[in-house]
């Protein structure tokens, strides 16, 4: 009787957190999707603190270069895309007064049926510019504006955690058993490291195929280059259904201009998608042991949730729940230990080491920004260490 209670009461604790989860999901996603930008920009700041940069000069170079080169490729991709999609809803225009026009006296019973269901062009074009039209401008212009104050917000809080991870790290540390932290801290540190490469990967991935999809669509000649680029490189970022969403627009366009132009269109898609999932990714991030089936009920939640916002999100949710996952059923050790050579001698390892200290101490004195105590003590506890180390290494070496 025990028993089931304690199962009762484990169920209905869960079922509670989960439902606590789902009412406060908009705020937990932010939270989540700060870490993971925040994951993803590590390995920049560690390469300028790595070159002697001070901590925050580090941060605001990283943080400076990133945005920069996001602004730089929108104000590039802006101006022709915006001339892509006046032209795209221009012709859409005109072929649909062209289908109603031509079509209810065609020779094919499907187009007559067809243009007897669709309303006469006056009656759809005049809704847009009524009141309710408005109404759904304002709308789009409000999710608009809500999308970007959410981006901005995960960028401020990515920079607040790159800022404090130390802090974060510690916090979350504080609330583990001692003897459990090594292992808790090499976890923590492997899903940082695994979320950061699959952000890196996805973004990097979803940048090249754009850049490789509009010069392979100018070069084959294809109407609307830019906004057909923009839909591919998005579309990559969906599992599954992103292929197709990247193949069906830039066919139909292609059909526009001959059969021919068509299937090249749609066969330089596949091939750079192809390139993209089998040159380019096993070589930035391997995602082969991550199940699919998770990834579906994802994508099945989040798509009820947020659309195709959350199409996208998916993927990067399921990677991040099954590297959680993974990192504490396998710790990777190797993030934390270097590789140690058998044939490596103590007294070398213990050079290496003094040398590490004392780069280290160089750096620290070399910092404008005034020097922490804690920081100092530490250090030099660390020299003491080293220094006993290799008294008693001598006291091993006299008894040999």
């Amino acid at each position: 009787m025990r028993r089931i209670a304690w199962y009762a009461t484990i169920i209905l604790v869960t079922i509670t957190g989960l439902i606590i989860l789902w009412q406060f999901r908009q705020a937990l996603l932010l939270f989540l999707l700060s870490l993971a930008t925040a994951a993803a920009f590590r390995p920049l700041i560690d390469y300028f603190i790595h070159h002697r940069y001070p901590r925050s000069i580090s941060l605001l170079l990283s943080y400076l270069i990133i945005l920069g080169l996001t602004i730089g490729i929108l104000w590039v991709i802006s101006g022709p895309l915006i001339h892509d999609i006046e032209q795209a809803t221009n012709h859409l225009a005109t072929s649909y007064v062209r289908i109603q026009a031509s079509w209810p006296e065609s020779g094919v019973p499907f187009q007559r049926m067809l243009a007897s269901q669709l309303p006469p062009p006056d009656e759809l074009f005049g809704g847009m510019s009524d009141e309710e039209g408005l109404q759904g401008l304002m709308g789009v212009t409000i999710d608009l504006f809500s999308f970007l104050g959410s981006l901005g917000l995960i960028l401020i809080l990515s920079l607040y955690w790159s800022a404090d991870s130390i802090h974060f790290e510690r916090l979350l540390l504080s609330l583990i058993n001692v003897g459990k932290r090594p292992t808790a801290r090499m976890i923590w540190r492997g899903i940082d490291k695994g979320i950061g490469a699959y952000v890196r990967s996805e973004l990097i991935q979803s940048l090249l195929a754009g850049m490789l999809l509009w010069l392979g669509y100018w070069l084959i000649g294809l109407d609307y280059p830019v906004l057909l680029a923009v839909i591919g490189s998005l579309a990559w970022l969906i599992p599954w259904f992103g292929a197709v969403i990247a193949v069906v627009p830039a066919l139909l366009v292609g059909f526009g201009s001959g059969i021919f132009t068509g299937i090249l269109a749609a066969v330089y898609t596949v091939f750079v998608l192809v390139v993209m999932e089998f040159v380019i990714e096993p070589r930035i991030f391997w995602r082969k042991n991550y199940s699919s089936v998770i990834l579906i009920l994802i994508m099945l939640a989040l798509a009820e949730a947020y659309g195709l916002i959350g199409l996208i999100l998916a993927p990067l949710v399921s990677a991040s729940i099954q590297i959680v996952f993974k990192y504490i059923l396998h710790p990777d050790t190797s993030y934390d230990s270097p590789i140690m050579n058998p044939d490596e001698t103590p007294a070398r390892l213990i050079s290496d080491l003094r040398e590490r200290l004392a780069e280290t101490r160089d750096a620290f004195l070399t910092q404008s920004e005034p020097r922490s105590p804690e920081i100092m003590s530490l250090m030099q506890r660390l020299e003491s260490l080293v220094f006993e180390a290799s008294h008693y290494l001598v006291d091993d070496k006299a008894e040999e």
